[in-house]
């Protein structure tokens, strides 16, 4: 029994969590994924959790997208708000950009990266995870899908970059031979 608990003690540890930011899952330390755009919760816990960047990754035409009310509602909070859009389907370069920007945050900030649904944010979050702090990529991928990765082509898209900067998925284990 003891053995089984050990074995799976590390599974545990990484697992993404819930957090206290409605719609959010906390990937990592203070770096959140939110399902959709904030509204009056997800503004209030921004606020009660000293939140410091918001990453919309919204393009324009998109559902909800009134990036002049949530840039100003969070300058007023002292929240800082970055725009870069991104498509389904994100080149490398956005991946690059996205995860230059998280590694150059200051220690101990806390953002929240989000779309409309979670997909795209949640394959820059685990981009970053996978890249950048070291995480196995089926981990981090399993953290993406919990957060939000939900189309195959995003996911496609996100195993590309990764293999690209020389992490492809482990082969499956065969057993003992």
């Amino acid at each position: 029994m003891s053995r089984t608990l050990l074995l799976l003690l590390p599974a545990l540890v990484i697992q993404a969590q819930a957090s206290n930011i409605p719609g959010a899952v906390e990937v990592r330390s203070g770096v959140f994924v939110l399902r959709g755009v904030p509204d009056d919760d997800t503004y209030a816990a921004i606020k009660k959790y000293r939140i410091s960047y918001v990453i919309d990754l919204r393009r324009d035409g998109e559902p909800n997208l009134n990036t002049e009310l949530e840039s100003s509602r969070l300058q007023d909070m002292g929240v800082q708000y970055m725009r870069y859009a991104i498509t389904r389907i994100p080149p490398a370069g956005d991946f690059d950009f996205l995860r230059n920007f998280l590694k150059a945050l200051p220690a101990g900030t806390k953002v929240i990266i989000h779309c409309n649904d979670g997909n795209r944010a949640s394959a820059v979050a685990c981009s970053w995870l996978v890249l950048d702090k070291g995480l196995p990529m089926e981990e981090a991928m399993r953290i993406a899908k919990n957060s939000g990765l939900q189309f195959q082509e995003t996911e496609q898209a996100l195993r590309r970059y990764l293999g690209s900067k020389g992490h492809a998925p482990r082969p499956p284990s065969t057993g003992p031979g």
